[in-house]
């Protein structure tokens, strides 16, 4: 056998060897894709049902159905404007509003940096909005004392949901048109 015969058989044993090790990175690749695919999707599950928790919680309700029902009559009342502004020394048990916000800040910018997924909190918590349109007095207020940016990530979180909520109904509104036809 002569040498450039050898080569040739060693350099298609070499191609085939790499050949081979292409297709079991690739598959090892898809293996390793997948599995931190699950880890991202569990971490979401984990973050999102503590965050659940939160928007369960007693304080919170508690929260909302003052912001829904005593908030209002509350802006009217001076004693209670004199203190709003007060940033850092509110008393929860008078601005019950504050915990509103200060969750809903926190949701927007867990879902603005991409630590929670959006459509399961726009999904299940439909109060987002209805929370970020009632508190817009006392948000003025505030952006007042301390500029525009404050409140920012609940806003986000309100220009999303408003977003997600808008596609949905499209989406659901094309397809009732199609089964329609």
């Amino acid at each position: 056998m002569s040498w450039e015969a050898l080569t040739a058989i060693a350099t298609a044993f070499t191609g085939l060897v790499i050949a081979a090790t292409v297709v079991v990175g690739a598959r090892q690749l898809r293996l390793t894709r997948d599995t931190l695919d699950h880890l991202r999707r569990a971490t979401q599950l984990e973050g999102t049902m503590r965050i659940m928790d939160d928007l369960t919680s007693p304080e919170f309700r508690e929260a909302q159905r003052f912001v829904i029902n005593d908030l209002p009559a509350k802006m009217n009342e001076p004693d209670f404007l004199a203190t709003i502004s007060r940033m850092g020394a509110w008393d929860a048990s008078i601005h019950k509003e504050i915990t509103v916000l200060r969750t809903f800040e926190r949701i927007g910018s867990y879902i603005k940096y991409g630590l929670l997924e959006g459509d399961v909190i726009y999904d299940v918590n439909g109060p987002v909005i209805g929370m970020w349109e009632k508190l817009q007095p006392v948000v003025k207020i505030h952006r007042a004392e301390r500029g525009e940016s404050f409140w920012e990530n609940f806003e986000y979180l309100y220009n999303a949901a408003e977003g997600w909520r808008f596609h949905i109904h499209a989406k659901e509104k094309y397809m009732r048109k199609k089964a329609d036809f």
